[in-house]
């Protein structure tokens, strides 16, 4: 499992590297023209605006957004410095056969577990097919993520007489109908797909348990009434624009969750390609090994990231935040109450406010612009801070930096 998750992450920095812009290239040294939250080896001394700078790398996260010049053998370069996400938000419309963003957005094929792009631009053509767009700057920050939903050609009308069962094909819920029914355990066969009209209501009875193959889409807000729980698996999809207050969300693999403006108890979420949850208000959720997180514009009681080589998240509340194994976060104007950083975890934090850090067994945490109340690092853990204000900070057997930035109080 090591492996597998060192070969991911080798692979995903890699990609990364290879979209940065190159200024300048000489003797194995590379300085990109522009700079988000990365880290790039030089391997020497060199200065910031004409003062020196006390690493041998150059971050993203430790020097000033804007217009920087490098100052390298005797050489003096610009950097364009940007490492926080712009404020735009993805609204999308259906014109004939086409999806139509307000903005430019990169787009992405769910079932495909890679940054593969299919196309950048502020539409695409719609199909039975199911895609994501990621709002995302020339710097690699993301603002927002936004649904393509499928065709709605092709699609019989559900009846709503008898419950919820043996489904096939691309099957249409109106909200005329509801309420419909989900009794018990029930399966949605992989290439079946539920699309819910806007309106539609959902009763759970009997512990009601959806296991999704294929893929429920809602096309407008919806309701689900009764303690219940839909179940992700092998290349399934789920699209939710929900009220469901005592519905649970489980994942086990699945191609693509995505919560959208929805209201929803527990989510349980393990190998996932896509996570995004926008907009929504959640308890409880736990993601392990998935490919790629974002969570935008939302309130979550109890988030526990693990193994997760990408995970962003902007303009969100969280109480309790907790990222292990080797996860890779990026957190952009956010308000934690609780942080837990931990096993060769690494954590960046632009322009948030934190109440308590604690950062452990080998885990790296960069702040930029950003207020912690108390950070505590164990186990040869390190902190950066640039910008930032720490009331406490203390220290076991781990180091930190401060860079233009105060600590009231130090104890090691």
């Amino acid at each position: 499992m090591e492996r597998i998750i060192t070969k991911r992450l080798f692979l995903f920095t890699i990609l990364t590297l290879l979209t940065i812009s190159v200024v300048f290239g000489t003797t194995g040294v590379v300085i990109p023209s522009k700079l988000g939250i990365e880290k790039v080896d030089l391997g020497k001394t060199f200065k910031v605006d004409n003062k020196n700078y006390p690493f041998a790398f150059l971050d993203g996260m430790l020097i000033e957004d804007g217009k920087r010049l490098i100052s390298l053998d005797d050489k003096t370069y610009s950097v364009q410095v940007k490492t926080f996400p712009d404020e735009t938000r993805l609204n999308g419309v259906t014109e004939a056969y086409t999806y139509v963003f307000d903005s430019t957005a990169t787009f992405y094929d769910p079932s495909i577990r890679a940054f593969k792009a299919l196309a950048k631009s502020n539409e695409i053509r719609i199909s039975e097919k199911m895609y994501i767009a990621v709002a995302r700057d020339e710097f690699g920050n993301v603002s927002d993520v936004g649904f393509v939903p499928p065709t709605l050609e092709k699609l019989d009308i559900l009846d709503s007489q008898g419950p919820i069962t043996n489904i096939s094909g691309r099957k249409f819920l109106l909200s005329s109908k509801s309420p419909y029914r989900i009794i018990s355990k029930t399966v949605l066969p992989e290439n079946s797909v539920l699309i819910l009209e806007n309106g539609v209501t959902i009763i759970n009875a009997l512990n009601a348990d959806m296991n999704i193959k294929g893929a429920i889409v809602t096309i407008g807000p919806v309701t689900f009434l009764g303690t219940g729980t839909l179940s992700l698996s092998d290349s399934g999809m789920i699209y939710l624009n929900a009220v469901a207050v005592d519905t649970n969300i489980n994942a086990d693999r699945g191609a693509l969750l995505f919560l959208d403006n929805s209201y929803l108890k527990d989510a349980n979420l393990s190998l996932t390609n896509f996570v995004i949850i926008r907009k929504t208000t959640l308890q409880n959720v736990k993601i392990n090994g998935a490919f790629a997180v974002y969570i935008i514009d939302s309130t979550i009681d109890k988030l526990e990231i693990q193994n997760c080589g990408y995970v962003i998240v902007n303009n969100s509340s969280i109480n309790s935040a907790t990222t292990t194994l080797m996860s890779k976060t990026t957190i952009y104007n956010s308000k934690i109450n609780s942080l837990t950083i931990s096993d060769l975890s690494t954590l960046s934090i632009v322009s948030s406010r934190v109440n308590e850090a604690f950062v452990d067994r080998g885990s790296i945490l960069k702040t930029k612009y950003t207020t912690i109340n108390n950070t505590k690092l164990e186990n040869y853990s390190i902190s950066y801070f640039f910008k930032s204000t720490i009331q406490a900070l203390r220290t076991i057997n781990s180091k930190y930096h401060t860079l233009e930035s105060s600590i009231k109080n130090i104890q090691k």
